[in-house]
């Protein structure tokens, strides 16, 4: 839990005051953060993430205007989908596609019962109180029991990114049970001017329900980007969860899950690739507490230039959870003498009779396999860009829309082929 105010943090804490939304239940999230602050250096959970760059923001709400006016079609991913589109921290109903057998209720029209429910998490920290306190934009996704959505939900985020903007977004995904739904959550913005983006999705899965989430944050160079997802888990249902942390100045992203019922399953995997001087954290958190459950986990960080890279996840595995079988895999690529990953893997296990482990490696491209590919006509740089593909597009092969497969692909030989990053 991140530490008390400090006095050169009060003046930022005042300035999210005129900021918070009028629902109750954004009120009691704002009382929440105001009482613990923001996170400080010395605080475990940010000891390699700093806030110096956001802290320094002049942060304002961003003004409203309509997404009628930008081109956000040419900024939207081309595949077969049920869009749902919010531009500077606003729902976009003009723009968004009605979904059959699906209720969608934008987030001012919640009532108390929805609100309360969308207020709790799995694993709270500062900026999952600001998030909720502070969002405008967001939307309460029911899928009827048994229902089929036979396309994907497509939530396009598009901010202007002007200094210091702040657009919150709060969604809630909410499967009855013997359902299934594939969500594609992506987050862009426009300028280069430092602006800031708070996201939060939440689901909770019904018995026998089955969820495919993949997010893509493809902020601007000077964006910063806090965003903590929660995955509840009942008897028999499925979560598999892809974060791909693409460009930005700073992102940070947890993903928070809970296994209450009995066999059920997770899957969380990210993929962050920081350059130049940008800070990528990702971090999970999962509770087995019902038995006879399954989770699995790959995380890959590829570290260029002067980039940070942090992962940080944690098993924790309750006295009630039998026969628990767990798998976290890290693996970090450091492709400069001057890029710096931190990996801190854990697991908390007060149950018998359970398999869990993890495993966490960190270090460079293998130079024989550079030198053998060059023995076969291949140009070094061209080399090191196939090796370094293959290494993370063992995450992006997660995907399960081969349109947004071919997306973030596209996105990786992009990133790879720009300059030399080799140090």
């Amino acid at each position: 839990m991140v530490g008390s105010p400090v006095k050169n943090d009060m003046g930022l804490i005042e300035s999210f005051e005129t900021m918070v939304q009028s629902g109750n239940w954004q009120q009691q999230q704002w009382k929440k953060i105001a009482g613990i602050g923001l996170p400080r250096s010395k605080d475990e959970a940010w000891k390699y993430t700093s806030l110096s760059t956001f802290k320094q923001l002049p942060l304002h709400c961003v003004t409203y205007q309509p997404a009628e006016n930008i081109s956000y079609e040419s900024l939207s991913l081309n595949f077969d989908c049920y869009r749902l589109v919010f531009f500077d921290g606003r729902f976009s109903v003009r723009c968004s596609d009605w979904i059959p057998k699906v209720t969608v209720t934008p987030l001012h029209g919640l009532t108390g019962v929805e609100s309360y429910e969308i207020s709790r998490s799995i694993r709270p920290d500062a900026f999952t109180y600001l998030t909720d306190a502070t969002a405008t934009g967001g939307a309460l996704i029911k899928v009827e029991s048994r229902n089929v959505v036979d396309k994907p939900i497509y939530l396009l985020h598009i901010n202007s990114g002007m200094e210091g903007d702040l657009c919150s977004y709060r969604h809630h995904i909410e499967l009855g049970p013997l359902s299934q739904c594939e969500v594609i959550e992506h987050h862009i913005s426009l300028e280069q001017g430092g602006g800031v983006t708070f996201s939060r999705l939440s689901s909770y899965l019904g018995k026998g329900a089955h969820l495919h989430h993949t997010k893509l944050i493809e902020e601007s160079h000077q964006q910063h980007h806090f965003g903590h997802n929660d995955i509840v888990v009942q008897c028999d249902a499925s979560a598999h969860s892809n974060c791909f942390m693409l460009s930005g100045l700073l992102c940070r992203h947890q993903t928070s899950s809970h296994l209450q019922g009995e066999n059920g399953f997770v899957e969380m995997n990210s993929l962050s690739m920081p350059v130049n001087q940008q800070t990528f954290d990702s971090r999970t958190y999962l509770r087995h507490q019902a038995p006879h459950c399954q989770s699995e986990q790959l995380h890959k960080t590829i570290a260029r230039d002067t980039s940070n890279g942090v992962f940080d996840g944690m098993i924790y595995v309750d006295p009630s959870a039998i026969k628990t079988d767990g798998q976290m895999d890290s693996h970090n690529l450091l492709l400069s003498e001057c890029a710096q990953v931190n990996c801190k893997p854990q697991l908390e296990i007060y149950a018998d009779d359970v398999k869990c482990s993890h495993g966490a490696t960190t270090g460079q491209l293998d130079p024989k396999q550079v030198d053998y590919m060059c023995t076969r006509g291949i140009t070094k740089d061209k080399a090191q860009q196939m090796l370094t593909f293959a290494f993370a597009s063992e995450v992006a092969f997660k995907i399960r829309n081969p349109l947004v497969k071919e997306h973030v692909c596209k996105k990786l030989e992009s990133s790879l082929s720009q300059g030399d990053h080799n140090g």
